[in-house]
């Protein structure tokens, strides 16, 4: 009895493992994020930059570059983890802070970490040509909004 029920077990168990979907590493649910973004405000070159996804990771970069030649950067990713997506900010190129994402809806997306002090959520929707990211506190009354329009990359 058991030499017949031990290749069955072998046979269901290879069934449902080829079966199984593996999760996707190019993150195609959040390929509307790619490309390289820019505006300028007040004299101020903003840029954001998200390559495609690739090893369950996306990578950005973002750099304000002042007129008077100043400029600040932050390193960003995006990844696909076993308890989901997060993202992670390293502004200034310091340690990360993961942000867990809770909403996908519609070229709009939501991280989360309710546990930092600002911002506890950060925000990216895009309609057409035009990226906008928010960063906000719980309540979303303290915030900053970045507004960016696709452009073809100088480099």
């Amino acid at each position: 009895m058991i030499k017949k029920i031990a290749p069955l077990s072998i046979l269901l168990f290879v069934s449902i493992s080829l079966n199984a979907q593996a999760p996707d590493p190019a993150l195609p649910e959040l390929a509307w994020l790619t490309g390289y973004w820019t505006s300028t405000e007040d004299g101020t070159t903003i840029e954001e930059l998200w390559t495609n996804g690739a090893g369950y990771m996306m990578l950005g970069v973002h750099r304000d570059v002042n007129e008077n030649g100043r400029s600040s950067f932050e390193y960003l990713r995006i990844m696909r983890t076993r308890e989901g997506i997060v993202y992670v900010a390293s502004p200034g190129g310091k340690l990360g802070t993961t942000f867990t994402m809770i909403e996908n809806i519609d070229q709009k997306v939501v991280f989360e970490n309710l546990d930092h002090d600002f911002p506890q959520r950060i925000i990216y929707s895009r309609s057409g040509d035009t990226l906008t990211a928010r960063i906000e506190d719980e309540s979303g009354e303290k915030s900053m909004e970045w507004v960016w329009t696709k452009t073809k990359p100088k480099f």
